[in-house]
C-alpha cells in the first residue's frame, strides 16, 4: 500500500488541490484531501468545524500533514482577507493543531499561511467590499507612508496623507484592524512553531509590493523568528498558491530520506536575476527561483557537471507583463539562439530539462513556447510553469524538480506537464481573452465558452505536435473567467 499524506489545501480550485495527487503520484504517494464541499469557495468560508473533525478522522491512516493555516483558521484564503471575525474566535480553531499533536506525536504538521495582500487596484472580487471604492488609495496610503518611513522624503509624506485624508475614517479603522489580527494570528502560529506543533511554517508573502505596511510586519516577523531561534523551522517568501506544493515535495522527501536534487539554473538572461523584481512580488527574481528550490527540498548546483537536471529561466530583460491585465511586453526581443542551443546539448547530453516560464505573470509567453516544444521535445521537459505569479509557477515547478523521476517520463509527469501547458500558455495566454471579449460583447456567457474552450485548446495541442492528448470537461470553478478547470486524458507516459 502506498504511503499517504493528508493536505488541507488553501481552497477546491484544482491548481492548489485535486493536482496535487499528480505531484505525489510522482512518488507513488497518495495524498488525501477533504470533500470539495467542506473547502471555501470563492467569498464563501469552508466548514470549519466539519474540516477539523475530518482531519482527525483521516489522521490514523496518513505519514503526515500539510495544512494551509488560512483555511483551517479562517476558512481559506479569500476568507483571511474579508473575515469579519476577532482574533480570539479564529485562534480558538488551532486546538485542531494541538489535537493532531497529541494523538500522533510522530507524525509532522508543516503549516503554511499568508500575509495580508494589498491589492493595487479597486477591484474587490478577493476583497472586502469598500475595496471598489477605496482599493488604489488604500495602496498608495500604504505603499508612500511605508517609503517616507524608509527614506525620509517629504513627497511620500504628502501623497500618503493625501491618499489617507480621501479614505473615510471608518474604512481606515477597519483596515488596519485587519491587518493587526492578521499579524497576531501568525505571531501564534510562530509560537505553534517555537513549541514544536508545527515542524515547518511558511509565511508567504501574498501579492506584494516593494513598500508597504506588509514592509514593517515582515521586518517585524523576521527579527521574531530570529530572537526565537526558529530560521531553521520558519522561512518567509512571496507566494501563496504554490505553498501546498513545495511543502508537500518537501515532506515527501523528509519521510523518505530523499537526498536534495540538484539544479543547475540556465538563465535567458542572466542580469535578470538580480535586477527584475517581478509583478505582484517585493524581490529579484533570482531570490524567488532559490526560495521555492529550497522550500521543495532541492539545491542550486554551481556547476552543470553536477547538476541531476536543468531549470531554464525564460525572462525577457524587462519588465513583466501580465495576461490577466492586457499588459505586453515594451519590446519583443527574440530568443536567444546560443541559449536554445545549450539547452538542446545538455538535453542531448542525458539531462531533462525544468522550465520556469516568467516573462509574463498570469500567463506563458507562446512563442517560447512552441520554440521549446519544437527543438528540446516534450519528453525531455520535465516540468512547465508559468502560471499566476512568478513564484506560483517557480513553487510547482520546483515541488516537481524534487519528485520526478530521473531519466525518464512518468504518466504523472505528462498530466501536469499538459494541464499547466494549457492553462498557462494557451488558455492564460490566449485563449482567456477571446472568452472576455465574447462576454463583453454578448456573443457567449461563460457556460457557453467551455465547449468553445475544449476545441480550441485540442486543435492547440495538435498544431504542437502533441497527438495523443484530448481535454474534457472545462469548468470556471469560481464561475469566473480568470481561471479554468478542466481534465485531460492522455497516452502519453
Amino acid at each position: 500500500m502506498r504511503r499517504k499524506l493528508l493536505v488541507l489545501p488553501v481552497d477546491a480550485r484544482p491548481v492548489v488541490c485535486g493536482q496535487l495527487q499528480y505531484l505525489a503520484q510522482l512518488a507513488d504517494w497518495d495524498i488525501a484531501l477533504p470533500p470539495i464541499s467542506m473547502l471555501g469557495h470563492f467569498r464563501q468560508s469552508a466548514n470549519h468545524g466539519r474540516l477539523g473533525e475530518w482531519l482527525v478522522e483521516r489522521a490514523g491512516e496518513v505519514d503526515g500533514f500539510v495544512l494551509s493555516l488560512d483555511t483551517l483558521l479562517y476558512g481559506g484564503l479569500i476568507a483571511s482577507r474579508i473575515s469579519p471575525e476577532t482574533a480570539g474566535g479564529i485562534l480558538a480553531r488551532a486546538e485542531w493543531l494541538e489535537t493532531l499533536n497529541r494523538i500522533h506525536p510522530a507524525k509532522p504538521i508543516y503549516g503554511f499561511l499568508t500575509t495580508l495582500r494589498i491589492s493595487d487596484s479597486n477591484i474587490n472580487e478577493e476583497e472586502k467590499p469598500y475595496w471598489s471604492s477605496y482599493g488604489e488609495l488604500i495602496w498608495k496610503w500604504s505603499y508612500h507612508a511605508d517609503r517616507h518611513r524608509t527614506h525620509g522624503n517629504d513627497k511620500d509624506w504628502h501623497a500618503a496623507k493625501e491618499a489617507r485624508l480621501k479614505i473615510p475614517a471608518d474604512i481606515q479603522r477597519d483596515y488596519v484592524e485587519t491587518r493587526a489580527r492578521n499579524l497576531k494570528i501568525t505571531g501564534a502560529m510562530l509560537d505553534f512553531a517555537r513549541r514544536g506543533v508545527i515542524e515547518r511554517l511558511i509565511i508567504a508573502r501574498d501579492d506584494n509590493a516593494p513598500h508597504g505596511f506588509h514592509v514593517a510586519e515582515r521586518q517585524g516577523l523576521e527579527k521574531k523568528i530570529a530572537d526565537a531561534g526558529l530560521r531553521d523551522k520558519v522561512e518567509m517568501y512571496c507566494g501563496a498558491d504554490e505553498v501546498a506544493w513545495t511543502l508537500a515535495a518537501r515532506m515527501i522527501s523528509r519521510l523518505e530520506n530523499r537526498r536534495p536534487r540538484k539544479v543547475y539554473l540556465s538563465w535567458h538572461h542572466p542580469e535578470d536575476a538580480g535586477t527584475m523584481i517581478p509583478r505582484y512580488e517585493d524581490q529579484p527574481i533570482g531570490a524567488a527561483v532559490e526560495n521555492q528550490l529550497l522550500a521543495a527540498g532541492a539545491n542550486i548546483a554551481s556547476d552543470i557537471k553536477g547538476a541531476d537536471l536543468v531549470l531554464a529561466i525564460h525572462t525577457a530583460n524587462q519588465p513583466q507583463g501580465d495576461w490577466a491585465l492586457g499588459k505586453s511586453l515594451k519590446v519583443r526581443k527574440p530568443i536567444d539562439s546560443a541559449w536554445m542551443a545549450a539547452l538542446r546539448r545538455w538535453r542531448d547530453g542525458g539531462l531533462q530539462i525544468a522550465i520556469a516560464d516568467l516573462a509574463h505573470a498570469n500567463g506563458g509567453d507562446p512563442g517560447f513556447v512552441g520554440l521549446a516544444l519544437s527543438s528540446l521535445d516534450f519528453g525531455n521537459i520535465i516540468a512547465y510553469g508559468a502560471w499566476n505569479t512568478a513564484s506560483n509557477s517557480l513553487g510547482t515547478v520546483a515541488a516537481q524538480i524534487q519528485l520526478s523521476p530521473l531519466g525518464r517520463t512518468s504518466a504523472p509527469g505528462t498530466k501536469l506537464k499538459l494541464i499547466r501547458l494549457i492553462d498557462d500558455v494557451f488558455y492564460q495566454a490566449a485563449y482567456r481573452q477571446l472568452i472576455r471579449r465574447k462576454i463583453a460583447s454578448g456573443a457567449w456567457t461563460l457556460e457557453e465558452a467551455k465547449p468553445h474552450f475544449r476545441h480550441a485548446a485540442n486543435e492547440w495541442l495538435r498544431a504542437n505536435s502533441i497527438q495523443s492528448a484530448e481535454v474534457r470537461n472545462a469548468f470556471f470553478p469560481w464561475g469566473r473567467s480568470f481561471e479554468i478547470g478542466f481534465e485531460v486524458e492522455s497516452g502519453l507516459s
